[in-house]
């Protein structure tokens, strides 16, 4: 990935902060890609898992920084 040089601001945590970004809404929209084959409802079952399992980790994520915040703030 090259980087664009177009201003005097050095843009690079944009672009790392980007490209997790892409890979996050590539990982949820690969999880939920289903066949097609005409079936609805495992396409939404499916959407319903990706989006659970990433809430899940979003709140494992948060609940260890909450942990770690109150340890050092002891």
């Amino acid at each position: 990935m090259g980087r664009d040089n177009s201003s005097s601001i050095d843009s690079g945590n944009g672009h790392k902060l980007a490209h997790l970004a892409r890979q996050q809404r590539k990982a949820m929209h690969e999880a939920f890609q289903a066949k097609e084959d005409g079936q609805n409802g495992q396409v939404v079952n499916a959407k319903k898992a990706a989006h659970l399992d990433a809430a899940k980790a979003k709140a494992k994520k948060k609940a260890k920084m909450a942990k770690a915040s109150r340890k050092r703030n002891k």
